[in-house]
């Protein structure tokens, strides 16, 4: 493993000391910090720093863009001795606790919510698109009779996917318990109680049904996220009650007894008719939004490169998986990486064109990164958002690609990231031969349009900043 300790200790500095430091955790690129004192994050220093791709505020963090090697980074980050101290510190000193949770609160709404919705669905968006991959290749092999689909081969790897979809209540209560701060394993013992096949068979949505002599109407909560996350949500806060309110020896069996007691039929009452409700509300603003399809899929393959590299597609992606996991397939997550695929194009034509020799540099490795894994934060950052004709170049380019894709009526039936490592995942979406058109669409025009002169970049370290809103 490379030896990153300058870098981790220049970014210690540049956010404002291992004491600013609340929390840190990691996405696919970037190293996302919780701090004290926002006003310490130093977002000129921070892109000055070799190795720091760029700097982002929103959802919730303080981003550091590092690359694909950003989990290595990560680990050394914590290992620094700075940082155990720091930690050991912010353990003990409950009124800094009870300080961060002041400043949360004025954070903005839009930004909690991203955040929360990062925090609870970002640790599976990986396990997800291996699953899709595993989906799509066995798809191939039953499509191409190699596999029998009725046969036990086929289901096992199909349910690799389509496992976790069915299962998310269970998944999801455990990292909402962390997220609200209750017991997580609690949690999950909650999301298990209701999707327990006993219980799961009983709930037939829209259905009568009674639990202890109240009449309710039934909902099933497979594939479903809005009743968990309302049910840990108030369970958390029951919690913390009851450890305020029964003696310490007691707490032990009691406060987990009681939280589970009340809170299953809770959930199957109360919160899962609500988050019914939600649901549909949700799926009626989708389907009037959805109408036009092709124009659906024009601005997501426009804009849904922008949405992600703000932190904003923790808003969006969820209610897209929802809408998947009810109907089968939906379309907008295909042309959201129609933009990806523009940004690939942008990347191969600076490394072909390009006179600076670090540009050329940056842009092979992030085409490089792009085309393997999908992963446009390196290119994003490193040469894109350096250009306005080339952020335009690859809006435009999406868009078209996303209007071939809208004509062609494709959709996705699983979760999937673009790139060739999880290309397989594709191979099941409605309408793959046009999926195909579109991406090369998507590569000629973004490569086409990128010529010797919009190579000429501006600073060679990008930042984007996104403070959070009050509301």
């Amino acid at each position: 493993m490379k030896d990153y300790t300058k870098l981790v200790q220049e970014i210690i500095a540049g956010v404002g000391g291992a004491d600013n430091i609340t929390d840190c955790i990691h996405c696919a690129t970037r190293l996302r910090f919780t701090l004290k004192d926002a006003s310490k994050f130093n977002q000129e220093e921070l892109k000055a720093i070799q190795g720091v791709l760029g700097t982002l505020v929103g959802s919730g963090y303080y981003q550091v863009l590092i690359g694909t090697h950003v989990g290595e980074v990560y680990a050394q980050l914590m290992e620094i001795a700075e940082m155990k101290e720091g930690r050991l510190k912010n353990a003990k000193i409950v009124a800094e606790v009870k300080k961060d949770e002041k400043s949360e609160k004025k954070t903005g709404l839009l930004d909690r919510f991203s955040k929360m919705m990062s925090d609870v669905y970002a640790p599976y968006i990986p396990i997800l698109a291996t699953g899709g991959i595993a989906s799509g290749l066995i798809g191939l092999l039953s499509n191409m009779g190699i596999v029998d689909s009725s046969g036990l081969t086929y289901q096992t790897f199909y349910s690799i996917f389509y496992s976790l979809i069915y299962f998310f209540p269970i998944l999801l209560a455990f990292t909402a318990g962390k997220h609200f701060k209750c017991n997580p394993y609690v949690a999950v013992t909650l999301g298990a109680a209701i999707m327990y096949p006993g219980v799961a068979d009983l709930l037939v949505t829209g259905e009568k049904a009674s639990l202890l002599g109240i009449n309710f109407t039934a909902y099933n909560f497979s594939g479903s996220f809005i009743p968990i996350l309302l049910s840990v949500f108030c369970m958390s806060y029951f919690e913390k009650w009851l450890k305020k309110v029964l003696p310490q020896m007691t707490q032990f069996i009691l406060v987990p007894f009681l939280c589970l007691v009340i809170f299953v039929p809770l959930s199957i009452l109360v919160f899962g008719p609500l988050g019914g409700l939600a649901a549909n509300g949700i799926n009626a603003v989708y389907d009037i939004v959805s109408a036009n399809g092709i124009l659906v899929c024009v601005v997501f393959g426009a804009f849904f490169a922008l949405v992600i590299l703000f932190g904003m597609h923790w808003a969006v992606t969820p209610i897209l998986l929802g809408v998947m996991a009810e109907q089968g397939f939906e379309p907008a997550l295909a042309a959201g990486g129609m933009g990806n695929y523009a940004a690939l194009g942008i990347c191969l034509a600076v490394a072909v064109f390009a006179k600076n020799t670090g540009d050329k540099t940056t842009a092979g490795s992030a085409a490089f990164t792009n085309a393997l894994c999908g992963i446009t934060e390196p290119g994003l950052y490193g040469i894109i958002l350096r250009s306005k004709w080339l952020l335009g170049v690859m809006v435009v380019s999406g868009a078209t690609a996303g209007l071939i894709l809208g004509i062609g009526g494709v959709a996705a039936t699983n979760f999937s990231f673009s790139g060739i490592l999880a290309f397989s995942g594709w191979f099941g979406c409605v309408n793959f031969p046009m999926y195909c058109v579109g991406i090369i669409v998507a590569i000629v025009l973004g490569f086409g349009f990128t010529d010797r002169k919009s190579t000429r970049l501006n600073s060679s370290h990008s930042s984007v900043s996104r403070m959070p809103s009050s509301a």
